[in-house]
């Protein structure tokens, strides 16, 4: 299976992939308490298994990677990349990249948070991640879901600490706890996450030298302020050309060194982050 991303995997590799996931996460857990450790900071009570336990672990998480910035190597010529673990080197990392530290600590993050969510969400299970809707953005990916949403748990912590190496503002530790309380709340059926489940915030299509990017229809309507917010953003990543909204949820975007999937992953990450509750 090497680096096969989550999306060109057939169903049986999907299944492999989600068992390597969970193979990995009490090692990856145990490896965050020996970095904790290391610091000179307390891992039996930084990993208390409350929620509010999630706000300085991630502030001092999200520190630590301010440290370590961008790994100065391509990811082809990283030889680190064969240690990371899997979701890492099946998803879609681009350069300029975290070193494996950083890599390692969300690993350690997200084992933390699937043991927090599966304790307050009892009826979530892993599993293979579904396309509910032709986009999907998680399809094989391996998801913590119940019957109401679906988290592929390093997401948002990896785009984090992509905005903390790149020099821009990351998710507090107190953003961090509530983004945990919603999936909580959104895996039992409840705010804007579980029912919005059926429809992906965001729809890319390659066209012949731009990305078609569609949002969805009550983004502008109900937030009308967070479309400029995004196509601001959206200006200042790397190797974006230049964004132009065409209608009120429409945009086009050139950037020829993205692929759509990354374009899609950037903007529903920006918007889990930045959609007001």
């Amino acid at each position: 299976m090497g680096d096969q991303p989550y999306e060109m995997m057939d169903a049986h590799q999907a299944a492999d992939a989600l068992d390597a996931y969970l193979a990995e996460r009490d090692p990856a857990l145990d490896r965050l308490r020996g970095q904790l450790s290391s610091a000179g900071r307390d891992p039996d009570g930084e990993l208390d298994g409350s929620l509010y336990s999630v706000t300085p672990l991630w502030a001092w998480i999200i520190a630590r990677a301010t440290e370590l910035g961008t790994d100065p190597r391509s990811l082809a010529e990283d030889p680190t990349r064969a240690t990371w673990p899997s979701w890492a080197r099946h998803g879609r990392l681009v350069d300029p990249h975290p070193p494996a530290e950083t890599i390692g600590l969300v690993d350690g993050f997200a084992s933390y948070l699937g043991q927090l969510i599966s304790v307050a969400a009892p009826e979530a299970i892993w599993q293979v991640g579904e396309q509910l809707i032709a986009e999907h953005p998680l399809l094989n990916y391996p998801v913590l879901a119940s019957d109401h949403h679906q988290l592929f748990l390093p997401a948002l912590p990896l785009y984090s600490v992509y905005q903390s190496a790149h020099g821009r503002d990351p998710m507090s530790g107190t953003e961090m706890r509530i983004h945990v309380q919603r999936t909580i709340d959104a895996m039992h059926g409840k705010g804007p996450e579980a029912a919005a489940i059926e429809e992906p915030l965001v729809t890319v299509v390659a066209e012949l030298d731009c990305f078609d990017v569609g949002l969805r229809e009550d983004i502008p309507a109900e937030h009308p302020e967070i479309v400029p917010l995004l196509i601001a953003e959206l200006c200042h990543r790397d190797g974006v050309e230049s964004v132009h909204r065409y209608g009120p949820a429409a945009l086009i975007v050139t950037v020829p060194d993205w692929d759509e999937l990354r374009l899609k992953l950037w903007c529903t990450l920006w918007l889990q982050r930045n959609l007001p509750r």
